[in-house]
């Protein structure tokens, strides 16, 4: 089973998941899915709920969840919202802003550090596998092949 790279990345993945979340709570006592969220918005501006579930890969449900708690915390609004009911693309705030411009630097910096034993070249090859293996996937979804 630890030879298949499902396992290996979901491993990876998790691992720099937790980190993410310890880096996300001791700055801004955010969750993963409020760090998606939020910086959704602030790199791609206002968003429904709707267009922010598919840009940040979640279901409606949790990208609503998500919302709310950023909402809650005065990091996000929406024009012409209150408290029991949203209208329009929500956006950040000023104090929104604040954290995404404390917490991107950190995360580049781990980003850097993560990568950091890795050459050019070993980068380069790396994140042209990633995407061949991704397009690989995206054609995944004529599976009888695999099941018979």
């Amino acid at each position: 089973m630890t030879d298949m790279l499902s396992v290996r990345i979901s491993w990876l993945n998790a691992a720099i998941e937790h980190q993410t979340a310890n880096i996300l709570d001791r700055l801004a006592g955010l969750n993963l899915l409020e760090w998606r969220c939020l910086l959704t918005l602030c790199t791609r501006g206002p968003k429904t709920g709707s267009e922010l579930a598919e840009l940040c890969n979640v279901s409606r449900p949790q990208a609503s969840r998500g919302m709310r708690a950023l909402g809650a915390k005065g990091l996000i609004a929406w024009p012409g919202g209150s408290e029991r009911r949203y209208f329009g693309p929500a956006s950040a705030t000023e104090a929104g802003w604040e954290v995404y411009r404390q917490i991107a630097p950190v995360t580049r910096r781990r980003n850097d550090w993560l990568m950091s034993d890795l050459s050019a070249e070993d980068r380069d090859t790396l994140f042209r596998l990633v995407a061949t293996i991704r397009r690989r996937v995206g054609q995944g979804d004529d599976i009888d092949h695999l099941l018979g």
